[in-house]
């Protein structure tokens, strides 16, 4: 996810070079909608959760649900390790 907004961060800052302007709201949905089909609750969470969606908003979602993701894969994987150990006893 990271990678995906420093290069989403970079594009941006390529064409605010060319004196393109947006709106932080504008950068949000652009953002959102650069985004694979499995984040899609989460896009739709955040449209309809707020009526204005920053910028600051939409990233801070997205790492924290790549956190969230991560620490069920490290959980289920421990769960996994136990569950075998239990087993062979």
């Amino acid at each position: 996810m990271n990678d995906h907004i420093t290069m989403f961060n970079q594009l941006v800052e390529d064409l605010l070079n060319f004196d393109v302007k947006f709106e932080d709201g504008d950068l949000a949905l652009m953002l959102l909608s650069s985004l694979l089909d499995e984040f899609e609750h989460l896009e739709i969470t955040l449209l309809h959760g707020k009526e204005n969606v920053s910028l600051d908003v939409v990233c801070s979602a997205l790492y924290s649900h790549e956190l969230r993701v991560q620490d069920k894969i490290i959980t289920k994987a421990t769960k996994t390790e136990e569950a075998l150990v239990a087993r062979f006893r």
